[in-house]
């Protein structure tokens, strides 16, 4: 079969010889990577691509071609004109759960994500099977991963593996990227409220350590990006949700896709009541994207975003009003008008350079700006921050005879943090004394490389490492000659360069199925937030990093001509010096701050294991699309050698033993895809998060639940401009109780408010896309 390809594609391409020619390349709209095996037909021709992706069609006028391959969505374009040079990109499907081409990635611009690793990947269709506004109803259907929120939509966090609950607000212990520009920060904060989520058209959440390409994160990565257009052709669209409790969001966008260049324009408005009290949502987003083919050897790519988000708080709730479903907030928070404001911007510019088939460069200059203030129950901070920086990556490429070739990745990334952090007193919203402002710089550098060695019998071989190198100046501006009660807070912390390695070992059991072992290091130092309590003050500088190591077992897969697919993994990750956040609430249960300590050692023992089937895939049959899935997660997470302090004395508690807190043993989803040929589609599925506990000492839990959201639409398209696509919707439908985040380990207060509690009742909406290409 192999032979008689290659002979017909030396006949299309003598054919095309002395002809006006189409020619171009098919590459996957976001890794950038080539895609063989792609089929080019223009109505009298027919072309499959090899591993370079790249194909030559005969032309004697304008045409349309269109390209199909078994793992992307099908694309085409019309009136291309002759002798020109075409690049492609196609989307891939959702339907394949074990999508990965080992052969192909020997090419110079390899994706980042090896295949000897567990990667969650999500498609477009994934992040719209519901709303596509709030990204936790994507994630949170994924093995290994948990994706919380404090408010209606901000304070989000990420937990993978069990690991990035480290603190109660916000993000740490693992990397988040939004088209390749650091959201995580130099300090090792992640903030999320100013992402545009219903923008994302992929998202990679790769779990555990990848030190030998990202350096710091013992959690993992999670890789963003923004929708890129399908389909050849400039296109405006207009795209309007509206839902319960005052839901509307907007989002206008001009997309271009032509022969050499890809851009996105897209401004989005959304206003949300909330089904709290005091828990509305503001957000205005602006942001540009494009990609630029100069030539065959080089490309751009440019992202800039503004976003402005207002987020009301209403704190937290006790078990009693969580479990009698009462909507109130915290009255500190409510008298104290509780939010989050947050104005940024944020830009970034890519090069990507291929300077022969052995050799290419990918560099990424970006920068970033942003004001934050927080009213909460006790105080108000007032910070604004910038953060610079630039990543490189040189990608190299060397075959050792017929049967070896080596690839490898060397690259660093660095950036720097600088900003002003200030704690003011707050009551009644009534402005207090200043407790804390210190200008904070923080330098974080990761130096890295990779090698994957391919060899006989489908084995590749891949090792690496990196070195990470963090520090901390801390300006402490009160410490003034008027103020000589105050503790002087200034100084620099340096911690110790850090080596990081990785091995792995994956084998190949056919086209479609392989096995893999990785081991991989992780590092993740103490935050800014961990170091400086802003709240009082105090400078933590007894805080240690912490260190894990990870061992993975895994497979991936699919049969049956690929429709049967299925994702396994079995890990265990043993955490030292792990840091924990304490909350220290007051007599009536309202928490005041969070502070950070190194507790001791955990080890996350889990598996996981995730099953596709395409019962039907036939755009003729009037059922065209019929595919369930389902996944399941079993964590068994213990305390090793844990306290409550490192103070060795009669207040030290020891919880070695112990069932590691906010993490669910089990999570178990489930769901169903279905479309038809005259545009009907639906989505189903379903969700069982189980109990889990809350403190060290495992006398309290938080509760199970069990959501079920389904969605309906039509999408349909009118003549050769317009389409629409039409939907409804519901979140919850069987009024579980739920929550969205819990506060975990609390200190003193009798009744502790730790629930940020789910909507109590359904929550529906309905939208309406309207796309007209020129």
């Amino acid at each position: 079969m192999n032979k008689f390809l290659t002979v017909f594609i030396l006949m299309a391409s003598l054919y095309a010889v002395g002809q006006d020619s189409l020619r171009g390349i098919i590459i996957d709209n976001y890794t950038q990577t080539p895609i063989k095996e792609a089929i080019v037909n223009n109505g009298n021709q027919t072309v499959i691509t090899q591993e370079d992706g790249r194909f030559a069609l005969s032309c004697t006028g304008n045409m349309t071609i269109k390209v199909s391959q078994e793992n992307y969505e099908t694309w085409q374009a019309k009136d291309l004109s002759c002798n020109s040079e075409l690049v492609v990109r196609m989307n891939a499907t959702a339907l394949n759960l074990s999508t990965f081409e080992v052969r192909g990635e020997k090419m110079v611009n390899q994706s980042d994500a090896s295949t000897a690793q567990s990667v969650n990947v999500l498609s477009e269709k994934d992040l719209n099977r519901t709303t596509g506004l709030f990204l936790e109803e994507a994630v949170n259907l994924q093995t290994g991963v948990r994706m919380e929120k404090r408010t209606m939509s901000g304070g989000q966090r990420f937990t993978i593996r069990g690991y990035g609950n480290n603190t109660n607000f916000n993000g740490m212990g693992y990397k988040a990227y939004f088209n390749g520009i650091p959201l995580t920060d130099a300090n090792g904060t992640t903030i999320l409220d100013d992402i545009d989520f219903s923008t994302l058209g992929k998202v990679e959440i790769i779990k555990g350590p990848a030190s030998s390409l990202y350096g710091t994160g013992i959690g993992g990565v999670v890789n963003m990006y923004t929708a890129k257009p399908k389909q050849f052709g400039t296109s405006i669209e207009e795209n309007i949700i509206a839902g319960s409790y005052g839901l509307l969001r907007s989002t206008t966008s001009l997309k271009s896709n032509t022969e050499t260049s890809t851009i996105a324009l897209n401004y989005g408005v959304q206003n949300y009541d909330g089904y709290r009290v005091h828990s509305a949502s503001q957000k205005r987003y602006l942001s540009f994207m494009g990609d630029f083919n100069v030539n065959k050897k080089q490309s751009f790519s440019t992202y800039f975003a503004y976003n402005n988000s207002y987020e009301e708080l209403a704190g937290q709730l006790d078990s009693a009003k969580f479990f009698n479903r009462e909507n109130v907030g915290e009255e500190k928070y409510l008298k104290n008008n509780g939010r989050v404001e947050i104005e940024s911007y944020r830009a970034g510019l890519t090069h990507n350079y291929a300077f022969n088939k052995y050799i290419s460069n990918q560099t990424t200059a970006f920068l970033s700006s942003s004001t934050l203030t927080q009213a909460y129950a006790v105080g108000l901070s007032d910070n604004i921050s910038q953060n610079v920086g630039g990543r490189s990556v040189f990608t190299l490429f060397f075959p050792l005879g017929k049967k070896y070739e080596l690839t490898g990745n060397i690259g660093a990334e660095i950036q720097q943090s600088k900003g002003n952090y200030k704690s003011f007193g707050l009551m009644n919203s009534v402005l207090g004394d200043l407790r804390a402002n210190n200008d904070i710089t923080a330098f974080q550098g990761n130096y890295f490389m990779e090698w994957n060695l391919e060899m006989p019998y489908r084995f590749r071989l891949s090792a690496g490492a990196s070195a990470n190198q963090i520090n901390y100046t801390v300006l402490d501006r009160m410490a003034t000659s008027g103020n000589t009660n105050h503790l002087d807070g200034s100084g620099t912390h340096q911690f110790n360069t850090v080596i990081t390695p990785r091995i792995a070992l994956e084998k190949e059991l056919g086209k479609h199925q392989m096995v893999f072992i990785n081991v991989a290091q992780g590092y993740s130092p103490p935050t800014t937030s961990d170091f400086v309590i802003a709240y009082t003050g105090e400078i933590n500088k007894n805080l240690k990093p912490e260190m894990a190591t990870q061992i993975e077992l895994g497979t991936r897969g699919s049969v049956l001509q690929n429709k049967l697919s299925w994702q396994v993994a079995i890990f265990d990750m043993n955490i030292k010096d792990k840091i924990t956040a304490k909350a220290v609430v007051d007599d009536s249960g309202v928490v005041l701050y969070s502070y950070g300590v190194n507790a001791g050692n955990q080890r996350n023992l889990g598996a996981e294991m995730a099953l596709s089937y395409v019962i039907v895939k036939d755009e003729k049959k009037t059922l065209s699309l019929l595919r369930p899935f389902a996944n399941f997660t079993y964590n068994a997470f213990t305390y090793s050698d844990f306290k409550s302090d490192a103070n060795d004395n009669t207040q030290t508690r020891d919880y070695t033993g112990n069932t590691v807190i906010g993490v669910p043993p089990m999570v178990f989803n489930a769901g169903i895809d279905a479309e038809t040929n005259f545009g009907v589609y639906a989505n189903v599925n379903f969700q069982y998060v189980d109990d889990m506990y809350v403190t060290f000492d495992n006398a309290h839990s938080a509760p199970a639940y069990t959501l079920l959201n389904a969605k309906v639409g039509y999408h349909k398209e009118f003549g050769k401009h317009l389409k629409v696509d039409a939907f409804v919707g519901g979140n919850n439908l069987t009024n579980s109780l739920y929550y969205n985040m819990v506060f975990v380990n609390w200190e003193k207060g009798p009744k502790p408010s730790i629930y940020a509690p789910g909507a109590y009742e359904a929550l529906f909406y309905g939208g309406l896309k309207l796309n007209y290409t020129f």
